[in-house]
């Protein structure tokens, strides 16, 4: 005898087309070398403790009380959870009689561990009522006693399908809805073809003679075996052990586990039998005793029933936590998990109003108080919520604005001076662009012209000492606004030196105007206009990242100049992470002001890719995948219409999870194309309809992480309720 625990990893998270696949796999193994054996599946309500433990150990392990406070808020809540009882957990387990099963066979079953064989929970002594079984101790007089501190049990035994069966009717639906421990033991023998054609003849007989009214339907089915070659032919018994410490309690639940399961099965109450029918959830290959109704069925039988397997889970412990997954076939707790140096880049989607913004806040609070440092860029205020929850202790609010910041876009934040040019370039484009409709676009003069202004601004100043170190001493536009009349100067000089060159002289001649013309332009503006005082200034905001929570409030800004504010501080973010690096989140909402300049969502895109390597992750927040890709078909009407899409599909292939809250029907379906063997329709229907109901409201979401994704009501701690929620 060979015992397997085993399971269907995630089972009920593949389409149904791989279900069928995986389950017609089973079929040949049912047909082919698998002979008796026997199914065990245990389920018991799932016990929090350890993970109750863990998270106070770790908030324990926090020294600063303002870090500490809302994960014991979180141990608390567990804690209440387990009080219900709702969660549950299964362990499953495979016994093969025959010791002809390896590993091998089992390939699409994940084999956890060859264990001893599963101990049920009922140890010691027990007599048999006539409808359970009641635990008892031995007297010193030789006598019996009750022992109520143990477990009561209760046998059911099928004796006829009644309907046909898919995995989850109704196996998996009697495992999420059991309401206290139970064990389902499913016992199958291959029946030998001659007894097949017995079988045939003699239920023909009955049905002749007419004294049998099922008769017909076993006649039936014994002559459709016989024509089947790809399957064998089964006796299976499924039965179900109720366990309970009141013995009106455990009637109770064996009553209604009969009315629930006749529209599936007919089920005995196995009355005078109970210890008999007990010894099929034992080692025993074929105990003795059992009454002899059962049922004859195909492979396609036992492999369904094998189905279930795919429910139930081990509930993770680490990591942020989110709130609790609504999933009927495996409830847990649910927690994002970031190990080491592995990317946890991640996306986050939805409607507003459907509680994207207070969940990625509530988020960042909590991987804030495990010592990551968190960086927030967002356009509408609603940061001043997340100082609010943090008390102004150890976070940095910046709130831009033309009244109080100050923005010098020649601040050098590339090592490499080429970089520092181009990066210059796509700012000025953004600059020169004031009532924010289209970025300026140079062409070759100007880019000339201003590369070697940049050139002449810089060349009195150390690179790495002075201007990466202090941006104190960059120049300014004014500086940079007479390196380009110089340029004009010596580009005109020289196209005079060099007349009979013509060649040269146009060349001169173009570059020379361009930065006559750029100097004049940038001057009138931006040195000698009304917008001096924000843009021919020393940068004042704190790039820093000193602060544990350091953030960064746009709504001040006019919406046509937040591309230029959000990239010029994401640079300033992106130099401090290369050169001081430390485990942080980059969390930018409404990525789509990112993306209405192709080279900013390049930009973005290399973040993705290479800041994972100083321990920084990014976290996009938007409405739709539209912001990152487009509209398939409909760019023109697009917020993204010009958008980098390979950058934005790039984004997209690389983020390590995705938060999807309520979303239009149409975004929904455009993210479940995307992620086709994650998100499910199920999971895209379940998004469309966020709000019209109070199981699908606000705070619902579906998150894919691990190659699954799972739906979970991202549920607040007290505290993160009362200073998050509104905004």
């Amino acid at each position: 005898m060979r015992v397997f625990r085993v399971t269907l990893p995630h089972f009920y998270q593949i389409d149904t087309h791989d279900q069928s696949a995986v389950i017609g796999q089973m079929i040949s193994l049912f047909a082919g070398p698998m002979q008796h054996c026997r199914f065990l599946t245990f389920i018991m309500p799932a016990s929090l403790e350890r993970l109750e433990r863990e998270r106070r150990r770790l908030a324990m392990g926090i020294h600063a009380d303002w870090a500490r406070r809302g994960l014991m808020e979180e141990v608390r809540m567990i804690g209440e959870w387990a009080q219900k009882g709702e969660m549950r957990k299964t362990r499953h387990y495979l016994v093969d009689f025959n010791d002809a099963l390896t590993t091998n066979d089992l390939a699409h079953w994940r084999v956890v561990a060859e264990d001893a064989y599963p101990q049920l929970p009922i140890p010691g002594d027990y007599a048999e009522y006539y409808d359970h079984m009641a635990p008892v101790l031995q007297k010193q007089n030789g006598g019996m006693q009750l022992d109520n501190s143990r477990f009561r049990y209760a046998l059911l035994a099928s004796y006829q399908l009644t309907r046909t069966w898919d995995w989850r009717h109704p196996l998996a639906q009697m495992i999420t809805a059991a309401d206290g421990p139970m064990v389902i033991c499913i016992d199958v023998r291959k029946v030998h073809p001659e007894r097949v054609n017995a079988s045939a003849e003699f239920w023909q007989g009955m049905v002749l003679n007419g004294q049998d009214r099922n008769a017909l339907i076993a006649s039936e089915e014994a002559e459709a075996a016989l024509t089947v070659r790809d399957e064998a032919v089964h006796h299976v018994r499924v039965l179900f052990m109720l366990l309970d410490k009141n013995v009106t309690g455990l009637r109770q639940r064996v009553e209604a586990l009969r009315k629930t399961s006749t529209q599936y099965m007919k089920v005995d109450k196995l009355l005078g039998y109970q210890a008999a029918a007990a010894r099929l959830f034992g080692p025993l290959a074929k105990p003795s005793g059992m009454p002899s109704g059962h049922f004859n069925t195909l492979s396609r039988a036992p492999a369904v029933f094998a189905g279930m397997w795919g429910v139930g889970r081990e509930q993770n412990g680490r990591g942020f936590y989110v709130g609790i997954s609504v999933d009927e076939v495996a409830p847990h707790v649910y927690y994002l998990d970031w190990q080491g140096n592995d990317p946890f880049h991640g996306v986050i989607l939805g409607r507003t109003g459907k509680g994207k913004t207070v969940g990625a806040q509530a988020l960042a609070w909590r991987m804030v108080e495990q010592g990551v440092q968190v960086i927030l860029l967002e356009p509408q205020g609603h940061s001043r919520r997340l100082l609010a929850l943090s008390g102004g202790k150890h976070t940095s609010y910046n709130q831009l604005s033309y009244a109080q910041t100050k923005l010098n876009i020649l601040d050098v934040v590339y090592e490499n001076e080429t970089d520092q040019y181009d990066h210059v370039i796509t700012l000025l484009g953004l600059l020169l662009d004031p009532l924010g409709s289209t970025p300026r676009c140079f062409d070759n003069g100007e880019v000339a012209a201003i590369r070697r202004a940049l050139q002449l601004t810089y060349a009195r100043y150390a690179w790495h000492t002075e201007l990466l170190a202090d941006h104190q001493l960059t120049p300014t536009l004014e500086t940079f606004c007479h390196k380009l009349a110089h340029v004009a100067e010596q580009e005109t000089a020289v196209s005079v030196l060099h007349v009979a060159d013509a060649r040269r002289t146009v060349t001169g001649r173009q570059v020379a105007a361009a930065a006559a013309r750029l100097a004049e332009e940038i001057e009138s503006l931006y040195v000698y206009g009304d917008y001096a005082d924000t843009f021919n200034m020393p940068t004042n905001l704190d790039l820093t990242l000193q602060e544990q929570l350091v953030l960064f409030d746009f709504s001040q800004v006019p919406e046509r100049r937040r591309p230029l504010f959000y990239y010029a501080t994401l640079a300033g973010i992106n130099h401090q992470v290369r050169r001081h690096p430390r485990q942080r989140a980059i969390l930018v909402d409404e990525v789509h002001y990112m993306n209405q300049e192709a080279s900013l969502m390049t930009f973005m895109a290399n973040m993705v890719k290479t800041v994972r390597t100083f321990g920084a992750a990014i976290i996009l927040i938007d409405q739709d995948l539209e912001a990152f890709i487009g509209v398939e078909g409909a760019q023109a009407e697009s917020m993204a219409a010009g958008l980098n899409i390979a950058a934005g599909q790039f984004i997209l292939n690389n983020v390590s999870w995705t938060v999807a809250f309520g979303m239009k029907r149409d975004a929904a379906y455009r993210l479940a194309t995307h992620y086709k063997d994650e998100i499910l329709p199920s999971h895209a229907e379940f998004l469309a309809r966020m709000g019209s109901d109070d199981r699908q409201g606000k705070g619902m979401a579906v998150v894919r992480a691990n190659g699954k994704a799972d739906m979970v009501y991202w549920q607040l701690r007290p505290l993160e309720a009362e200073q998050l929620i509104g905004s």
